[in-house]
């Protein structure tokens, strides 16, 4: 009977709320799962630390549920364990269960909760399968974190409570992931380096330490419980490891699954933008654009990046990428392209119109030619700014790869002049092969070929230009002369200037950042 628990003076147990003291007992068991009724048998205590009820916004509806659920699963009494979440029992939960009618008791700080799980469970018939049952309960109990909306979070609290001590999770770089009670966590972390094996116990003053090396999703992590009770460890330190490693190896296999789902849409979402949408569906697609944080009809641009020097994006780079964003609150829709043969690797976006994501955006331009389109808040507008954004990473492309040691570069489509955009246009053999038609006369002529590139480089300043070919002034006027001569015109007509400057674009680019760099 419980009055009779009350008499064991090594169980630590006082009561708070005693409706009904002659109650039989039939075994006892550690909780800490949301609706725990459907676990009990009937006559069974319940022990807990209150982790449940931490953190509630409404305590006295959380307390009520849990005195309702114990009631109906006929209970026999709610031991509350003190100094791990509380230092007295809420209020709202002794008043819950005097209305349930339900027996409420607290277990002193210092007593496991192993020591009372023991002694009544040996005074009752479940004796035998004691210990298949428990692990069935940390099981259970632990399950109940895959619910919450920081799994991880959750998953350590609950072994910290269920070892009366703490827990830690480390990645083996050193940085900690998570960790629950007071626990050494610094000197913990410092005894798994030093000792380095997978699978030790260790003593750290007064606190135990049973820890193990694991590997998730190819990345390496501690995962440590600790506690003042050797005999408490002793008995669920195995249990909670093994029940906590496969837990987490399930908590990422969702959570990389929920990655893969949210990119998959992220990718689609863009794709279906950029073939297209009609103005009266950019409401619906300003909607799903907000999961993503979007904000409906601020301005975004396309991006469109191209990996330089014939490289690969590679998965790593892409997850870089959109950890990145995340961690700097950039919404970025992205999709990965080029894993064909006949289109280059890269990927294009969309990013908001913001300092922040523009900002961000050339940070990562490392072995990328990067395009930025212009701004707009109309949506139906994507495919036209994406192809604007294609153009300047086109030219910020050619730019880099005929610069040697260029570590990256980001274009605005903005920012191109008409002719450089107008040049990026020319994608057909037979726009190329007029250009080189109209100058083939100087081909023959490399004099005169040289003196005009660097005439017209040169903003078509005489001086200059013989300055930087070491000739007089006389022989580059003559020179020039010669040159629109053989092409029928004179240098005087703007139509001969601006057809040359197109056909030689590259070339007097070229010149003019030499002498540039010349003169720095």
């Amino acid at each position: 009977m419980v009055q009779e628990l009350l008499h064991v003076r090594s169980l630590g147990l006082h009561a708070e709320v005693l409706p009904h003291p002659e109650i039989e007992v039939s075994g006892a068991h550690t909780s800490e799962i949301h609706d725990p009724g459907r676990w009990f048998d009937p006559g069974n205590i319940m022990l807990t630390t209150g982790l449940r009820l931490q953190g509630e916004q409404d305590l006295e509806v959380a307390a009520a549920g849990l005195a309702a659920a114990l009631r109906r699963a006929r209970v026999s009494a709610l031991c509350f364990g003190l100094g791990i979440y509380f230092e007295a029992v809420p209020v709202e939960l002794i008043e819950a269960c005097q209305r349930a009618d339900v027996n409420l008791l607290t277990v002193a700080r210092d007593v496991p909760f192993s020591h009372v799980e023991k002694y009544v469970n040996a005074l009752g018939p479940v004796a035998e399968d004691y210990g298949m049952k428990r692990a069935m309960w940390l099981t259970n109990d632990l399950l109940d974190s895959i619910a919450s909306d920081q799994p991880i979070a959750s998953l350590i609290q609950r072994v910290a409570a269920n070892c009366r001590g703490a827990a830690m999770l480390y990645e083996d770089t050193g940085k900690l992931v998570e960790s629950s009670g007071d626990g050494p966590v610094h000197l913990v972390l410092q005894a798994i380096t030093n000792h380095g094996v997978h699978y030790e116990k260790i003593s750290i003053g007064r606190w135990q330490v049973m820890y193990r090396t694991i590997v998730m999703r190819g990345r390496g992590y501690h995962l440590a419980v600790a506690s003042r009770n050797e005999q408490v460890l002793g008995e669920v330190g195995d249990i909670l490891l093994d029940t906590t490693q496969k837990m987490l190896g399930a908590i990422k296999g969702l959570q990389h699954l929920d990655a893969s789902r949210r990119r998959h849409e992220n990718s689609q979402l863009l794709t279906s933008l950029q073939d297209g949408i009609e103005v009266s569906r950019e409401l619906r697609y300003w909607e799903l654009l907000q999961p993503f944080g979007f904000e409906a009809y601020q301005p975004v641009r396309s991006v469109a990046a191209v990996v330089l020097h014939e490289g690969s994006l590679g998965p790593r780079r892409v997850e870089t990428l959109l950890s990145s964003a995340q961690r700097a609150g950039v919404p970025l829709l992205f999709a990965e392209n080029g894993r064909s043969n006949d289109i280059r690797a890269g990927f294009n976006a969309l990013i908001p119109d913001t300092k922040l994501a523009v900002g961000w955006l050339a940070e990562q331009r490392e072995n990328l030619a990067i395009g930025l389109g212009e701004a707009s808040g109309s949506l139906s507008r994507i495919p036209e700014l994406l192809r604007g954004a294609e153009l300047a990473a086109k030219v910020a492309l050619r730019d880099t790869e005929h610069e040697p040691g260029t570590e990256g570069l980001l274009l605005r489509a903005d920012d191109l002049d008409p002719a450089t955009w107008m040049l990026a246009r020319v994608d057909s053999p037979l726009d190329r092969q007029r250009l080189v038609r109209f100058i083939a006369p100087l081909r023959k002529e490399p004099e005169l070929e040289e003196t005009l590139i660097a005439y017209l480089a040169l903003d078509q300043d005489i001086s200059r230009a013989a300055a930087a070919l070491f000739v007089h002034q006389n022989t580059v006027r003559y020179r020039i002369k010669k040159a629109a001569e053989l092409l029928g015109g004179s240098m005087a007509e703007v139509r001969l200037v601006a057809s040359l400057y197109l056909s030689y674009e590259r070339q007097i680019t070229e010149t003019r950042n030499r002498q540039r760099g010349e003169s720095d």
